[in-house]
């Protein structure tokens, strides 16, 4: 009797615990859902300015319009991957061509889902109070609130990578393989929005198989079924490109020519990612096309192949001048989340006065700040207790990072990977005190050092690389 009654009270204990996270959540969420209706709001009425968005919003149109996927009529294209346009023509189709406030109004709520889908994902790894700080922290964080109002990729791409976390940590946690299909389903979808992540299923399909505790068959299994479900999702869009293109392409025809960008002679050494805009002979297609006379009568997908071998030969053959250029990208990669900062002083957002933007400044440089600090102290001194767990974290964002070092690294691309940072950050601030306990112990100074050069690089960063540019945004706001 003693003992059904201890049963009775821990599992009535359990029930209110349980009551009490939904009402947070919700609490969560709600407050998270008018946070976001009052800047859908701010942007409605709003023209998309960055280039980007014009391109996915004229690929979509002309999908809706025309059933092609072209910039120019009767032209076909394989230069952007096709998931985020393909939902943007849905859309369109629904709501009407060019309805941008229906666009930002879908990305508002799959960001809310995505809040819901983090506070599982924490609360699997971690706790459900560590679940219910990742939750919040993501909720409102300042750079993902203003993107879900852009025409661009990271809300979906962020979402779906977030799922593919989820269902692999599922995996580690139940040991069904069938998670690693759905995870290899999710993995294609976001390489598909985002062709960074097509040779990571091979990568973490060897982590896998290392990874101790699951039986040999099982994991075996397992990776087979991921790269399955991997090569099923991407193949007919594989299949598509390499005909059009006449080499293998396999997402897009960005990779080779953004990796050229990156690795070639008028490089610049800091904000590598402006080779973009180099004219004349300097620009990358011009380059190549002085190199080989056959360079303009080539597909977009041979032009990029040829674009990747001369960017290949010239890091074989300049490979200090590669080390260094890779040392500030592999920097800058978390450098200030400045996109929406810059894009509020050219006057994208509407205009807002010079007090607002430094307000602004502060709360987004500050946000980052605290959310990269607290989230090395948790990854030195708050991991997952399950090592497969905080490793396969680990591994995604050193492939995010890597594979933009080997490029151009604009800080842009760290923020899907956000997400899992501030899982971290969320169990240091869950275990704050004991990690304050601990702070005579050698890793909670690796800790300080870590942060203190990520600090380091801000103030550089602000000092000396971009001090005019935000002194300009700033004065044209007056």
């Amino acid at each position: 009797m003693a003992l059904q009654h201890l049963a009775f009270k821990l599992q009535a204990a359990a029930s209110e615990i349980s009551i009490k996270q939904t009402g947070l959540l919700l609490a969560i969420l709600v407050a998270g859902a008018v946070l976001r209706v009052a800047l859908w709001r701010w942007f409605d009425g709003l023209p998309i300015r960055i280039w980007d968005e014009k391109e996915y919003n004229l690929l979509a149109t002309n999908l809706v319009e025309r059933g092609e996927y072209v910039y120019l009529p009767g032209r076909a294209t394989s230069l952007r991957p096709p998931l985020y346009p393909a939902v943007v023509a849905g859309l369109y189709w629904l709501f009407g061509v060019e309805n941008f406030p229906a666009i930002r109004f879908f990305q508002m709520g799959l960001s809310l889902l995505n809040v819901i889908l983090l506070y599982r994902l924490g609360s699997e790894v971690f706790s459900c109070q560590t679940g219910l700080w990742l939750a919040g922290l993501f909720c409102f964080y300042p750079s993902m609130l203003g993107f879900n109002n852009l025409l661009l990729t990271e809300v979906l791409f962020t979402f779906l990578l977030c799922a593919a976390c989820y269902t692999v940590v599922l995996f580690f946690n139940r040991e069904s393989i069938r998670y690693l299909f759905l995870a290899g389903g999710l993995l294609g979808l976001a390489s598909l929005t985002r062709s960074v992540l097509w040779l990571f299923p091979l990568i973490l399909s060897g982590f896998l198989l290392l990874a101790p505790r699951a039986g040999i068959y099982r994991r075996l299994v397992g990776t087979i079924l991921l790269v399955l479900a991997f090569s099923l999702t991407v193949a007919p869009w594989s299949i598509r490109n390499t005909r059009l293109e006449k080499t293998f392409i396999t997402i897009d025809t960005m990779g080779g020519r953004n990796f050229m960008m990156g690795n070639y002679e008028y490089t610049p050494l800091y904000r590598a990612w402006d080779a973009i805009s180099l004219e004349g002979n300097q620009a990358w297609h011009r380059v190549l096309a002085s190199a080989d006379s056959a360079f303009p009568g080539m597909t977009q997908g041979q032009k990029d192949k040829r674009a990747l071998q001369y960017g290949m030969r010239f890091v074989l053959d300049h490979p200090w001048v590669t080390l260094k250029r890779d040392l500030v990208k592999f920097i800058q990669f978390w450098g200030l989340e400045r996109e929406l900062i810059a894009g509020a002083g050219r006057g994208y957002f509407g205009k807002l006065p010079a007090p607002a933007m430094v307000l602004l400044t502060c709360i987004i440089f500050g946000s980052y700040t605290i959310a990269i600090i607290s989230g090395v102290v948790g990854i030195v001194m708050a991991p997952p207790s399950d090592k497969r767990i905080h490793g396969f974290f680990l591994l995604v964002i050193a492939f995010v990072w890597a594979a933009h070092t080997l490029v151009f690294a604009h800080p842009r691309y760290h923020l899907p990977v956000i997400p899992l940072v501030l899982g971290y950050s969320a169990n240091a601030l869950t275990h704050a005190r004991e990690i304050w306990r601990r702070r005579d112990r050698w890793s909670f100074w690796l800790a300080i050092g870590w942060s203190c050069l990520f600090v380091l690089a801000w103030v550089w960063e602000i000092a000396v690389v971009d001090f005019d540019r935000y002194v300009n945004v700033v004065a044209a706001s007056r």
